[in-house]
């Protein structure tokens, strides 16, 4: 397991190590095992090279949060999460060109008020 010469290891909360150990599975069974070693060397590293618990903590969740985004690209939900976003974004341009067009027919058809036009001449 691990080389254990270096006797400040430091360790993360049993909910992250049974997160990382699903992933890597996940990873694997989607077909990149390249990634799921990539996961599996920076965790090991960070708890090899922090400081404290605290920071190995930190670096892991950084290397779980890269790896999600892998997974997420090779299981396809990150390209239905952008479709979303884009979707949300044209019906809220759309919302906000009602919402000017509406204001517009709405609005007075003049310039400004008479006042304003009096010290425009």
């Amino acid at each position: 397991m691990m080389d254990m010469s270096n006797d400040a290891v430091h360790t993360i909360t049993p909910d992250q190590e049974l997160y990382v150990l699903k992933l890597i599975l996940s990873l694997r069974s989607l077909g990149d095992i390249g990634a799921s070693e990539r996961l599996r060397s920076s965790v090991r590293k960070a708890l090899m090279r922090s400081e404290d618990d605290h920071d190995a903590g930190i670096a892991v969740d950084e290397a779980v949060r890269r790896a999600r985004k892998t997974e997420s690209k090779l299981d396809g939900s990150y390209d239905k999460a952008r479709e979303r976003k884009r979707q949300k974004r044209e019906e809220e341009r759309a919302r906000a060109y009602r919402y000017v067009d509406a204001e517009a027919e709405t609005g007075d058809d003049s310039e400004g008020t008479d006042e304003e036009q009096e010290v425009m001449s």
